[in-house]
């Protein structure tokens, strides 16, 4: 059902209700049909139709540039990029927005073309990524200045991509930290700017940054591959609370943020089930005192942020016990499996596969009552996950196949009965007025 056939019904109920005045139902209904501005085609083409400009500029020196000199060159570069922003000033200041936009936009590709060229015509040699660096704080304060989302959005991929350079880049040590305040300044002025395509880079870099961190402290602590799970999932669970947190204080964006982290956390979970079966050499001797010294400040603000949704009202008691018991569990394995040199039991691995479906269960009945669509359908993908995993495990055969689809049906049919019964038990507590005139409802 589109939005419009959904407001429609809504206001019928509600003037039926008393609770939106009759003369205004087509007021409404007009204001919410106009169209609203936003991303169009216009734009689209206007700022695509410069950044071909843009190429076809640079292809053009690029297939003369033996035959200019060096001084030409690099004033060339320099004229051309500050008439692209001294053209988008004059544009904003014209009101036309779309092309300011779209030359701040050509402006910063070319800035990073001048970098490249000007260290080729001059012999400069670096071993780090540092033009790209500056490629993207120039870009991020262009952004800032004239205020132009897809400028920002180019300049959060820049940092992105500087961060998955250097993390390639055998000259860098360990783990890139210098990131952190690139990231943090790109979802600083994502937010202020409300660029949430940008947040979405930003937590998606993010995660990947967290990922190669990981990667960096399990060579340095001598852990193994179910320590290195444990350790994603709290910081992953850690994250997603964060962002919970700060999308009940009305953050924008955060509840991206909250989605992506939730998604990972989910993801995270499901692949540790693959040490715990004994296809990786993941029980090994473990470093326990490096895995503590990040499961323990893990489980803290894990801990912390649920008291704190608690607090806000958006999370139960019995749902912050739940959230931070299977966080708990999920951390004591690494440290009760340290010495295995075989697969796990199977009634811990059967426990652990429980613990998974109790979670996805557990999103998909918090976003429903918290009417969150994203954290309902986490909930139902980790949920559909698990179970082709248990699967792909455990049966073979049709007979097999059929008795796992049966079983299956049974445990999708218990899930719908619970979220039915948390369903009936809260339009107890919270009837709806249109509940009360059955007699009025079409």
């Amino acid at each position: 059902m589109g939005y419009l056939q959904r407001l429609t019904r809504d206001l019928d109920r509600w003037i039926d209700s008393d609770l939106v005045d009759a003369d205004n139902r087509t007021a409404i209904l007009a204001d919410a049909a106009r169209p609203r501005r936003g991303a169009s085609a216009l734009g689209a083409l206007t700022i695509l139709g410069a950044v071909l400009l843009g190429l076809s500029a640079l292809t053009f020196v690029g297939a003369n540039w033996e035959m200019i000199p060096r001084l030409l060159r690099f004033g060339l570069m320099l004229s051309l990029l500050w008439i692209c922003l001294l053209a988008a000033g004059q544009a904003f200041q014209r009101d036309a927005k779309t092309l300011g936009h779209a030359l701040a936009l050509l402006g910063v590709v070319l800035f990073g073309a001048a970098i490249m060229l000007t260290a080729q015509t001059f012999n400069m040699t670096s071993f780090r990524n540092t033009a790209v660096l500056i490629w993207a704080v120039a870009g991020g304060l262009t952004a800032w200045q004239v205020r132009s989302r897809p400028v920002l959005i180019l300049a959060t991929g820049l940092g992105a991509l500087w961060a998955g350079l250097e993390a390639g880049n055998v000259h860098v040590p360990g783990t890139v930290w210098a990131y952190l305040p690139v990231a943090a300044a790109c979802a600083f002025l994502a937010i202020r700017m409300r660029s949430f395509v940008s947040v979405h880079l930003v937590s998606l870099a993010l995660a990947l940054w967290i990922a190669h961190a990981l990667h960096v402290w399990q060579d340095l602590h001598a852990v193994g591959a179910l320590a290195v799970q444990a350790a994603a999932i709290l910081v992953f669970a850690a994250l997603a609370l964060t962002g919970s947190v700060l999308r009940d204080r009305k953050i924008p964006g955060a509840g991206i943020v909250a989605g992506w982290m939730t998604l990972i956390t989910l993801f995270a979970a499901l692949l540790i089930q693959i040490p715990l079966d004994g296809h990786l050499a993941a029980h090994d001797t473990s470093n326990v005192t490096g895995y503590g010294a990040l499961a323990l400040p893990a489980l803290a603000v894990i801990a912390l942020l649920c008291a704190l949704r608690v607090t806000a009202g958006q999370l139960k008691v019995s749902e912050a016990g739940a959230l931070f018991a299977t966080a708990l569990a999920i951390a004591a394995l690494p440290v009760a499996l340290g010495g295995e040199p075989d697969a796990a039991p199977l009634v811990l691995r059967m426990l652990v596969g429980g613990l998974i479906y109790s979670a996805c269960v557990a999103l998909i009945l918090i976003g429903s009552r918290q009417s969150a669509t994203t954290l309902r359908t986490i909930g139902i993908i980790g949920f559909v996950a698990q179970t082709l995993y248990v699967y792909a495990e455990t049966f073979e055969g049709l007979l097999d196949t059929s008795l796992f689809f049966f079983l299956g049906g049974l445990l999708l049919f218990g899930a719908s009965f619970v979220l039915w019964q948390a369903q009936k038990r809260r339009r107890l507590a919270d009837p709806d007025p249109a509940d009360a005139n059955p007699g009025e409802t079409s």
